[in-house]
């Protein structure tokens, strides 16, 4: 992933030792994978079934998007290379917290864009 810009990206993530993990290929230490600080909160209230798996499409931008149905909007509100960046949640009814991603997230998308469009899609096993 890293290095690829892309306009769309499956992501998927799992439940695991009571922490929330992305599950993608890593050479580091797991815990650097863990979601945390807001993000854990939001995949479980996505956890709606119970599955201990979540499976997005997020879609990363540098300007307001109003053409994407079904998606909800993350706005960055501060971001550091180092330190992550810290996003409101706008349009997901029943979540009012904001979450931080870490710096891992610039592997993932190669940078912290501006806004995030997040779209529950169906897990395949």
């Amino acid at each position: 992933m890293c290095g690829f810009r892309h306009s769309v990206y499956d992501l998927k993530f799992v439940f695991d030792d009571k922490m929330w993990y992305i599950d993608m290929p890593w050479p580091g230490d797991r815990y650097n994978l863990a979601m945390v600080a807001g993000s854990n909160h939001l995949l479980t209230f996505l956890d709606t079934k119970k599955e201990n798996r979540v499976r997005v499409l997020v879609r990363p931008s540098k300007k307001r998007r109003t053409d994407l149905n079904g998606y909800f909007e993350c706005v960055k509100q501060y971001s550091g290379l180092f330190a992550g960046a810290t996003y409101n949640v706008y349009g997901f009814e029943g979540f009012t917290r904001e979450i931080w991603i870490c710096p891992v997230t610039l592997t993932v998308l190669g940078h912290y864009p501006r806004y995030i469009y997040i779209k529950q899609i169906a897990n395949r096993q």
